[in-house]
C-alpha cells in the first residue's frame, strides 16, 4: 500500500509549518501539523533529536526493590537495562554483551547475584565490570579491566527511574522539573506509592497521538463514560498550569470527598482541595502521569514506526490504600483494578487511533483547541524547540 500523502511531504516543509504552529500566541493557536505524525523523515529526526538526547521514564524506583533487581526497556530501538547496585543506586546499562554484544538480559524484569551473557558466559557484576571471561586467558594482554558494560546515565525523580541515550541529556532532570515538584506534584509523595501491575500495548498510531490525548481532559465526559468521567469533574473547574519548556500539566478537583479519587483518611500529606485533586501531567517528552490522592496511572510511550507506538503503562498507590487490602485479597484487588484501566485503555485506543487515521487526509480543516487543550500547544511548542535546535531551523 502506498504511503499517505501526509508521509511524502517535504521535511523542510513540515519544520517550517512546525516552527509556525509553535509560534502562534494560544489564542489563535491550530493543532499540530499532521505531517509530523505520518512523516518517516520527522520520524528519524525526533528520534535523534528527542529519544536520543532526553531523560526517558522506564519504570518506578521501587520495581528495584533489592540489590540485583532489574528492568530491561527499549529507547529509540536500543535495548538497555536497569538494575538495583549493591550500594542501593540504580545503574543503566546497554543489554549487549561487551563480547560481540549479544543481549544479557531477556526478560522485562527479574532479580540477578551476576549478570550472564546466555552466550559465552561472560559474567558482570551490577556495577557493570566483568568478573569472568571463559577461556580469554587464551588471548595475549586480555585485561578484563578494558571490557565493562556501557552504562548510560540513570536518575530518579519522585519515585520515577529515566535513563538518557547521551552522555549529555538536553536538560538536568531534577533542576527541570523542580517547579513542577514544589509548587505542584511533591506534596503527594509519589515516590511512596507501591507498583502494584505494569503492561505493554501497542496501538496503529504515532506516539504523538497519544501524548496529545493525554494531555487534555476536554475528552473525558463523552469518551470516558465506562471510567474516569464518572468522577462528574464540571470542565469549567480544569485549570491548565503554568508555560514551560519541561513539562505540562492540568488539574481539576473532585466533587466527592471520599471514593475513588480522594484521599484515604489516614493520608497526612495532602490538606484542603488537594485531598480531592486529579492532576494529569507530562513530563516532556513521552512520561505521561494521571495523579490522584489515591493512585497513579502512568505510561511511558515510545514510536514504533511513523504509524504504530508501544508503550509501557503501570499503576502505583500509597501505603494507606493499601494497608487497607487485606492479602488474601490483594490478587482480586489487582485484577479488578488492572480490568478498570484496560477499560479506560480500550476507552483512549479507539480516539488515538481514529486521530491518526483522520489526520492523514491531504484534505483537512485548519483545526482549533478548545480553553482547556493549551497543554498541547505546549507540547507543540517543546517539539518545535527540540527538532528545531537539532535540524539547524
Amino acid at each position: 500500500m502506498s504511503r499517505n500523502p501526509q508521509s511524502n511531504i517535504d521535511l523542510a516543509r513540515i519544520l517550517e509549518d512546525l516552527q509556525a504552529a509553535a509560534a502562534a500566541d494560544f489564542e489563535h493557536a491550530r493543532p499540530i501539523p499532521p505531517a509530523v505524525n505520518h512523516s518517516p523523515a520527522f520520524l528519524d529526526l525526533e528520534r535523534q533529536a528527542v529519544f536520543e538526547r532526553e531523560w526517558i521514564c522506564v519504570g518506578r524506583d521501587d520495581e528495584l526493590a533489592a540489590p540485583g533487581d532489574y528492568l530491561t526497556f527499549e529507547i529509540a530501538g536500543a535495548p538497555l537495562f536497569v538494575v538495583r547496585h549493591d550500594d542501593g543506586s540504580p545503574r543503566a546499562f546497554v543489554n549487549a554483551c561487551a563480547h560481540r554484544r549479544a543481549c544479557l538480559l531477556s526478560a522485562a524484569k527479574g532479580s540477578v547475584k551476576r549478570i550472564t551473557c546466555p552466550y559465552h558466559a561472560w559474567t558482570y557484576d551490577t556495577a557493570g565490570e566483568l568478573l569472568r571471561a571463559p577461556y580469554m586467558e587464551m588471548k595475549d594482554g586480555f585485561d578484563r579491566s578494558d571490557h565493562r558494560l556501557r552504562g548510560l546515565p540513570v536518575a530518579t525523580w519522585e519515585g520515577f527511574v529515566y535513563v538518557s541515550l547521551s552522555e549529555q541529556p538536553r536538560k538536568d532532570l531534577a533542576a527541570s522539573l523542580e517547579p513542577l515538584r514544589a509548587g505542584v506534584v511533591g506534596r503527594y509523595g509519589m515516590a511512596c506509592y507501591r507498583t502494584v501491575m505494569q503492561e505493554t500495548f501497542r496501538w496503529d498510531a504515532n506516539w504523538k497521538n497519544l501524548i496529545e490525548n493525554f494531555i487534555e481532559s476536554y475528552h473525558v465526559p463523552i469518551a470516558h463514560r465506562k471510567t474516569f468521567a464518572q468522577h462528574d469533574k464540571p470542565l469549567a473547574d480544569y485549570v491548565c498550569g503554568e508555560d514551560s519548556p519541561h513539562y505540562c500539566y492540568h488539574r481539576a478537583p473532585q466533587p466527592a470527598e471520599r471514593g475513588r479519587g480522594a484521599a484515604h483518611p489516614d493520608n497526612d500529606r495532602l490538606v484542603g482541595e488537594w485531598r480531592r485533586m486529579m492532576i494529569d501531567f507530562c513530563v516532556f517528552p513521552n512520561h505521561l502521569v494521571t495523579l490522584m490522592p489515591d493512585y497513579l496511572w502512568y505510561i511511558s510511550v515510545q514510536p514504533d514506526g511513523s504509524d504504530a507506538m508501544r508503550a509501557t503503562w503501570g499503576v502505583a498507590v500509597p501505603p494507606e490504600v493499601l494497608a487497607d487490602v487485606p492479602d488474601e485479597q490483594r490478587a482480586a484487588w489487582v485484577a479488578e483494578f488492572r480490568q478498570y484501566m484496560n477499560t479506560a485503555n480500550e476507552e483512549d485506543k479507539a480516539l488515538v487511533e481514529a486521530l491518526h487515521r483522520g489526520s492523514a487526509s491531504p484534505l483537512l480543516p485548519p483545526g482549533t483547541y478548545h480553553p482547556i487543550e493549551r497543554n498541547l500547544w505546549q507540547f507543540n511548542r517543546y517539539l518545535a524547540d527540540a527538532c528545531g535546535k537539532k535540524a539547524g531551523a
